[in-house]
C-alpha cells in the first residue's frame, strides 16, 4: 500500500486534514472544553433548537415518563422495562432470534470486527449503510416513550444515531479490551443509549452491561484515558459505586453513558449475552454528520423525521 504523505508543495489529502479535525475535536469533547463547542454550534442554528422543543411538545406526556427523564438526569441511569412497548420488544427479540439462529453465516458479514468478544449480527439489513425506517430495531427506538424520556432529559428532540444488535462471547485467552474496560462515550457532549437484554442476564457470569452512576463517575469526566483498567479505577472510586444491571430478558434501561463509566461484556465460559443497544445525541452534533444512517420506508411524522434528520 502506498502512503502519500504532505510535503510543502503538495497539501496532505483532504482525508487526513478531515481525520485530524476529527481527532482535535475527540480530545476538546472529552473534557468540559466541549460544552463550549456544542454551546456555539448550538448559536449557530438559531431557529434549529426551538423547532426540536417545539416538535418533543408534540409527544404525548405521562408522570411516570418525567419522573424516569428526572432519574436519568440525576443518576444517569433509569430501568425503563415497564414503560416500552412490549410487543415492540417482542418483535425486535423476533429478528435478533433468526440472526442467532444464523450465527456463523453472519460473523463472516460483519463490518464491525475489532472486537473478538461480540459479533454485529445487523450489518445485512443495511442497504447503502442506511436501515428502513419501518425495521422493528428502528421503530423500538422511535417509540414515543422513548423519545420522551430521554427528549426532557436533554430539554429538545433526541437524534437517534444509530441501533445495533450485538451477541457478546467468552474470550477466556484474551486480556480484556475496548468495551470491556472502564469508559465513557464520546459521541457527543450528551449521549443516552437504551438497552434491551435479549438473553437472561441472571449474574456475573453472563457479563452484565456495569456502570457506575454519574454522581461517583464526576472525577473521570476529564480524563483523557479512552479506557481504564479495575485498578485504574478504583483508585479514584470504590467498587461499591458500581452497579450490574442483572435482569431477565426484554429488561430495557436508559444509561447516560457519556456521564456514566460503564463496561461489560465480560462473559465467562458457556455463557453468551444478546444485546440490543440504540444510542442518542443532542443536536447538533460536535463531529461533522456522518452518511445517513436511517432511508424513509412507510408514513413518518415529523418528529420521527426529525429525530432521524430526515
Amino acid at each position: 500500500m502506498t502512503t502519500i504523505e504532505a510535503t510543502p508543495d503538495r497539501p496532505a489529502p483532504k482525508k487526513q486534514k478531515i481525520n485530524q479535525f476529527r481527532r482535535l475535536l475527540w480530545h476538546i469533547n472529552r473534557t468540559d472544553l466541549g460544552w463550549v463547542t456544542k454551546a456555539a454550534l448550538t448559536t449557530l442554528q438559531p431557529g434549529a433548537r426551538a423547532k426540536r422543543v417545539g416538535l418533543l411538545n408534540q409527544l404525548p406526556s405521562k408522570a411516570e415518563w418525567s419522573e424516569a427523564s428526572r432519574k436519568l438526569d440525576r443518576d444517569g441511569y433509569v430501568d425503563v422495562s415497564t414503560l416500552m412497548d412490549r410487543g415492540l420488544a417482542e418483535a425486535v427479540a423476533a429478528v435478533a432470534d433468526n440472526k442467532v439462529s444464523r450465527l456463523n453465516e453472519l460473523s463472516d458479514k460483519q463490518q464491525l470486527g475489532h472486537k473478538s468478544f461480540w459479533v454485529s449480527l445487523l450489518d445485512e439489513d443495511l442497504v447503502n449503510g442506511a436501515f428502513a425506517t419501518d425495521h422493528p430495531f428502528v421503530r423500538y427506538a422511535l417509540q414515543p416513550a422513548a423519545l420522551r424520556i430521554i427528549g426532557d432529559f436533554m430539554h429538545d428532540l433526541p437524534q437517534l444515531s444509530d441501533v445495533l444488535l450485538t451477541l457478546s462471547q467468552p474470550t477466556p485467552n484474551q486480556a480484556l479490551s475496548y468495551s470491556q474496560l472502564w469508559h465513557l462515550d464520546h459521541d457527543d457532549k450528551r449521549v443516552c443509549k437504551l438497552f434491551i437484554y435479549l438473553t437472561d442476564v441472571r449474574d456475573t457470569a453472563d457479563g452484565p452491561f456495569t456502570f457506575i452512576p454519574a454522581g461517583p463517575s464526576r472525577p473521570f469526566r476529564n480524563t483523557l484515558k479512552s479506557h481504564m483498567s479495575d485498578a485504574q479505577v478504583f483508585a479514584k472510586t470504590g467498587p461499591d459505586a458500581v452497579k450490574e444491571m442483572v435482569a431477565p430478558r426484554l429488561s430495557s434501561f436508559i444509561v447516560n453513558t457519556a456521564r456514566c463509566l460503564h463496561m461489560g461484556s465480560r462473559i465467562q465460559s458457556d455463557h453468551s449475552r444478546l444485546l440490543y443497544t440504540a444510542t442518542y445525541i443532542q443536536q447538533p452534533r460536535i463531529y461533522p454528520e456522518p452518511r445517513p444512517r436511517f432511508r424513509a420506508s412507510g408514513a413518518l411524522t415529523d418528529v420521527e423525521r426529525a429525530a432521524m434528520r430526515l
